[in-house]
């Protein structure tokens, strides 16, 4: 999935706007950050393949009668290749995913981006990340340390993705961060209220990162 057919600058124009308002209430900084897919997942083509390779093979030999051993093997290839085609569907690709495998690129491509875009760098250490997965449907919300220490052990940023997560199942995902950022600058206001002098010290550009 293409990150530009979803998001247009209208709607990232929007979405940075409604970032820099959400900055005003507090000290966090903010940064808000798409990608289309966080891996190739190169081997669900092959699983996918195999599979429907094993049923053809399976077919043949039940349905059909005795057959040159050339028409087997082609059967197979052209279901192998059947796989492959068909796993390039962002929706069957999507649920060949194993979770696990998805939750871990995803977690990994928010590590890299959070230190890629400075959020290290903010004065109070108040620099909080919001990275959604097109493909992977899976958002993550990571916090500097200022943030950490300004919450209560007990809180959690899981209503912020919820809101997010729910948008992009509906394929409304600029309404969905949109709401995200929101609830995310009313916790942040709650816990780490705008300072007399309040900088805008990170862009509010809506990172668009490469799959």
């Amino acid at each position: 999935m293409r990150v530009f057919e979803l998001i247009d600058p209208a709607a990232r124009q929007h979405l940075e706007a409604v970032v820099a308002e959400q900055e005003r209430r507090t000290g966090g900084e903010i940064v808000i950050a798409v990608v289309g897919a966080c891996d190739e997942y190169g081997s669900a083509g092959w699983r996918l393949g195999t599979a429907l390779a094993a049923f053809a093979f399976l077919g043949l030999g039940v349905l059909a009668p005795p057959l040159p051993w050339t028409a087997y093997l082609g059967a197979q290839a052209v279901a192998l290749l059947l796989g492959h085609a068909l796993a390039r569907v962002e929706g069957v690709r999507r649920h060949l995913l194993p979770a696990a495998l998805a939750e871990r690129r995803v977690f990994e491509r928010a590590r890299r981006c959070f230190a890629e875009q400075g959020l290290t760098r903010t004065r109070g250490r108040t620099g909080i990340l919001i990275l959604a997965a097109l493909l992977e449907r899976r958002v993550v919300v990571l916090a500097d340390e200022g943030i950490h220490r300004a919450l209560g052990p007990d809180e959690s940023w899981q209503e912020v993705v919820d809101l997010a997560v729910d948008g992009m199942r509906h394929g409304r995902p600029v309404p969905g961060l949109e709401a995200a950022v929101r609830r995310c600058g009313e916790i942040l206001a709650a816990h780490l209220p705008a300072p007399p002098v309040n900088p805008d010290e990170l862009p509010n550009a809506v990172v668009v990162l490469e799959d």
